[in-house]
């Protein structure tokens, strides 16, 4: 895990603790499995991480689901004080492969370069926990229904001039195309910054606390060799 850490660090390296540049977060193992990297939890064998949320809109135009208060948290429905750069470590050391440098394209109808990964609110209402696929609270405005379910996908932000983007820009998962944001959205509808907006319905109250786990593909195990089966003649 620190090697990959350091890999991911080696472009903020040579730059001082700033805004765009935090400090890496020492990462701790709170629980088998389970560490932690600043605000941001890490479940290895479910190849998940969790970051704090607070609920950020009920209407009007959204282009985000989730910012930081340096980000547009007027348009967008979560707000989180994770910090970008963490929550890149945390999904560096579960092997996200992200954009490789490619750019996130304009043209809608292309798919973005990186892993595909599900987004899932959870909270507690009344005592009682709940959960729900990020897609149901958003209303897409071709269809005036919830957006269509399925994935996001991971591409990882850049670096420029020294800075990591998506640190510098609060910009986390973003509706509309956003070379900077960590993860994008792949469906039609992301080159129109007015399409989409919240579904109030079953969303928690304003300023609410909730949690925001962002999921990987489950990776299949390889098989012994002693296991694999043989061909018979």
């Amino acid at each position: 895990m620190a090697l990959v850490l350091c890999v991911s660090l080696a472009d903020e390296k040579a730059q001082p603790a700033s805004p765009a540049n935090p400090a890496p977060p020492e990462i701790k193992e709170i629980r088998p499995g389970i560490f932690l990297a600043g605000k941001v939890t890490i479940d290895k064998k479910q190849r998940s991480i969790s970051i704090p949320v607070f609920i950020n809109m009920h209407a009007g135009p959204m282009e985000y689901i989730v910012v930081t208060p340096r980000g547009k948290t007027h348009e967008s429905l979560l707000r989180t004080d994770a910090e970008p750069l963490h929550i890149q470590i945390a999904l560096l050391l579960l092997d996200a492969k992200g954009a490789q440098g490619k750019p996130v394209p304009e043209d809608p109808r292309l798919p973005i370069p990186g892993e595909s990964v599900t987004v899932e609110l959870q909270w507690t209402e009344s005592g009682k926990d709940k959960s729900a696929p990020i897609e149901q609270f958003v209303r897409d405005g071709r269809t005036k229904e919830a957006m269509k379910r399925g994935p996001f996908t991971y591409n990882g932000s850049i670096v420029f001039d020294g800075a990591f983007l998506a640190q510098r820009d609060g910009s986390v998962i973003s509706l509309i195309t956003d070379q900077t944001a960590l993860i994008n959205n792949p469906r039609l509808g992301r080159e129109d910054d007015e399409n989409w907006s919240p579904i109030k319905t079953g969303l928690p109250a304003l300023d609410s606390a909730a949690t925001l786990v962002i999921r990987l593909p489950a990776t299949k195990p390889v098989p012994s060799p002693k296991n694999k089966p043989t061909s018979e003649k």
